[in-house]
């Protein structure tokens, strides 16, 4: 299925004028408000399989303690912790107006897979799937994220505010108390569908009546850690030194083995050819503090 063109009715317009230059609102005439319904968050929620870090409950004060929607269930005899009960979700987003994050679904949930699958092979990186379930009024802080968002409303509506991208390649995926002037504010109703370009700082708020839910896919993008570590697959391809060289000679002849092979393969290593290697591989790099 053509995910994509469901998402992008204008997929060159979006390669070649906002492509890493500036957001974008897209109405697209058959968006695909089946890849993940109501129904279906209420099965996964309901199934009794769903687990963290799957899921994730905020609210303005922050993250609420898994074990407040998790309770402890026994297990041949054992207790079992993470697992997540849908009815404490429901209480949680009624009674503290919680908003509800699914995250990475595309690995658990066979449509969104396909929907990711799709983007995955046109961009050639990898691609990761969220959803959102906010209440009216449920504001996140302005932040940065490490990729390029789609983000397809699926009920409700939200106001999004998306402000410049980063100065320089020293940027990172965290809060932004500074974003300088907003470029684009707008409200996406449902069947919308928003592009922000990767590093771009944003906000979004559910708009006053209903719940607002959206699907955000996430398409990864390379840095220089992931460069790296293709780098040195590339550079140990084909490596036969011995392992433990004997004595000191036979440690400088591997030594000097290794230079060697290090200089044959570096030599064969084209640029394109390692940003493809290290695109798919590309997660998400946020500090760790």
């Amino acid at each position: 299925m053509d995910w994509f063109g469901r998402c992008v009715p204008d997929p060159e317009a979006l390669l070649s004028t906002y492509w890493r230059k500036g957001p974008a609102l897209f109405r697209p005439v058959d968006p695909p408000l089946d890849v993940f319904t109501a129904a279906d968050r209420d099965a996964a929620l309901d199934a009794g399989l769903l687990r963290v870090p799957y899921a994730g409950l905020y609210t303005a004060q922050g993250q609420i303690p898994d074990e407040r929607f998790c309770p402890q269930r026994t297990v041949t005899g054992k207790p079992v912790d993470g697992y997540v009960d849908g009815q404490a979700v429901r209480d949680l987003i009624d009674t503290e107006r919680a908003t509800l994050q699914l995250r990475y679904i595309d690995q658990w949930h066979p449509q969104v897979r396909s929907l990711t699958g799709d983007f995955a092979a046109r961009f050639g990186r990898l691609v990761e799937a969220f959803y959102f379930h906010s209440q009216p009024g449920r504001r996140g802080p302005v932040h940065r994220d490490d990729g390029d968002l789609i983000a397809l409303q699926l009920g409700g509506a939200k106001h999004w505010q998306v402000y410049g991208g980063p100065a320089d390649g020293h940027w990172q995926p965290v809060r932004e108390d500074d974003p300088g002037p907003v470029l684009l504010d707008t409200i996406v109703r449902t069947g919308e569908v928003l592009y922000v370009p990767r590093g771009f700082a944003h906000t979004a708020e559910a708009v006053e009546g209903e719940p607002s839910s959206h699907l955000t896919v996430v398409i990864r993008e390379a840095g220089t850690d992931h460069l790296r570590t293709a780098l040195l697959e590339r550079l140990a391809e084909g490596l036969t030194l011995p392992g433990r060289p004997l004595d000191d000679t036979a440690l400088l002849a591997t030594a000097a083995g290794l230079l060697d092979h290090l200089r044959k393969r570096l030599a064969d290593v084209d640029p394109l050819d390692l940003v493809a290697s290290a695109r798919p591989h590309a997660f998400s790099s946020r500090p760790t503090a």
